[in-house]
């Protein structure tokens, strides 16, 4: 009897301590479980506010993209609300009540508020949660803004651009710094900006080469990065572009680099106004347009340019000569434009204006266009003595991809702006190319320095800004830039 109660006692000590066991093991787990589903539930928290911080980051580029754009559509616009900060302008948002006693505060910082250069804004949003114990949550983002003019930047192209030169160089400047023709710049060193925009909307890894080419100012694309086909004397850089240990080459400033890039390719919309003649093929060496009979008799159209008909234009050794704001509407779907030769040219003078549409290939070479006075003693015109590149117009026609060939060939300036949205341009020599190329291809071979003009953003009049770059600022470097500006506003 006595064994049996102490094994019936040892039983229970035993079940005692099993039990004890388990529910020391229920415990820890009930308390892991309680654990984990707090942080998971935190991180939930936390990701929502994240997106929620993007958000007010963003709302503050909107409100400050509807403010430009409300100056461009009135120029009186006083930015209610706004601080400004010279040609900067500033305006905070504190204290907006979130769920879960979270609230929000976010600001944004635009430079260049009135459009001239092209503004970029900055924005800070942090969201402080609700307990002593969450950290406070920040995004802050860098959008550069642009026209929507179809020349908003330099050189833009459907499928690809190629640099083939040794020693190509983009860069930008604007001819029209007053944005009303009273002071007309031609471009100089001095007047150089790093707005040399260059986008492709191709998702392709070619999209862009930049080769050897130095880029003063941004490079996009619609998905590729363009920075592993940067070659070893190439860059893409800008006036505030200082490597640090995020690049991954010391040569392209990563925040000069966009890869959601788009634009749009507008078909061509030929004006309508009745032709005063139809001139066939041009040819006759001096030939002067407009008429001088048209000009006496007062048949321009109401916008001020006399309107042409043409079959082609055809300059092999000869000149036309512009001296008055001239259309020209060429039917040749073969060739349209051929100037060549050595002497051959199509001199614009400084009371002149030339808009070309063209549906056939177009071929620039000898002297090619002359926009612009010699008046330095070097032969040949030289980018300081060209005309404003709107004086100059190429509206290319064709209504199938990549049936129409522009060239543009020499070792001259050459000032223009060329739409060809079905168009493969090709620029060859070592000259300067001043305005602006939409098109389908482009390349450009040889060393010729290409200079955006920043008032073609203008084209049309009235547009609108939008987002031509836009990034989120990750890094405490990349933050540290806008410090000065971001932090210690009491309003």
């Amino acid at each position: 009897m006595k064994t049996n109660l102490r094994r019936s006692s040892s039983q229970r000590g035993s079940l005692l301590i099993v039990a004890m066991l388990l529910s020391a093991v229920i415990g820890i787990s009930v308390a892991s479980y309680i654990q984990l589903t707090r942080t998971a539930l935190n991180i939930s928290n936390r990701s929502l506010y994240n997106n929620a911080a993007i958000n007010y980051a963003e709302q503050g580029i909107e409100e400050a993209m509807y403010g430009i754009n409300q100056m461009v559509a009135d120029s009186s616009y006083e930015w209610p609300h706004w601080n400004r900060d010279g040609l900067n302008i500033r305006r905070r948002w504190r204290g907006v009540d979130l769920s879960q006693n979270a609230t929000a505060d976010y600001r944004v910082y635009l430079y260049n508020f009135s459009g001239t250069p092209a503004p970029k804004a900055v924005a800070r949003a942090r969201i402080t949660l609700g307990g002593s114990n969450s950290a406070p949550i920040e995004k802050w983002i860098e959008v550069q803004l642009a026209k929507t003019s179809k020349f908003s930047n330099g050189l833009v192209a459907k499928n690809s651009i190629v640099f083939n030169g040794n020693n190509a160089m983009v860069d930008s400047w604007n001819s029209d710094p007053n944005g009303n023709s009273s002071v007309i710049h031609p471009y100089l060193p001095a007047y150089r900006n790093d707005n040399g925009s260059v986008g492709s909307i191709s998702v392709s890894s070619s999209a862009v080469l930049v080769k050897n080419a130095d880029v003063w100012g941004f490079v996009a694309t619609g998905g590729a990065d363009p920075t592993s086909f940067v070659g070893a004397n190439g860059s893409i850089l800008g006036s505030g572009s200082t490597a640090d240990a995020t690049w991954t080459n010391s040569s392209v400033d990563p925040s000069r680099i966009s890869t959601n890039f788009s634009a749009t390719f507008d078909a061509v919309v030929t004006p309508t106004p009745a032709a005063i003649t139809n001139l066939g093929t041009l040819n006759t060496d001096g030939q002067e347009l407009p008429q001088a009979a048209d000009v006496a008799a007062g048949r321009a159209a109401s916008d001020g340019y006399y309107y042409y008909d043409g079959n082609n234009i055809n300059l092999v050794n000869k000149v036309l000569i512009i001296t008055g704001k001239v259309v020209l509407r060429l039917s040749n779907t073969g060739t349209s434009v051929n100037v060549g030769g050595g002497s051959g040219e199509i001199r614009i003078g400084t009371t002149g204006a030339l808009s070309i549409y063209a549906p056939g290939a177009v071929s620039m070479s000898g002297k090619g266009i002359s926009n612009g006075v010699e008046s330095n003693g070097t032969a040949g015109l030289q980018a300081e003595e060209l005309g404003q590149p709107i004086k100059f117009q190429i509206w290319g026609t064709a209504v199938s991809p990549a049936t129409q060939a522009i060239d543009v060939k020499g070792n001259g300036a050459f000032s223009g702006l060329v739409y060809a949205p079905q168009g493969t341009v090709s620029v060859v020599g070592n000259g300067a190319v001043c305005g602006s190329i939409v098109a389908n291809n482009i390349t450009l071979t040889g060393n010729a320095e290409f200079h955006y003009d920043e008032s073609l953003s203008n084209f049309g009049g009235g547009n609108p800004f939008r987002v031509s770059v836009w990034r989120e600022l990750t890094s405490a470097s990349d933050r540290a830039a806008y410090s000065s500006v971001m932090t210690g506003w009491t309003f």
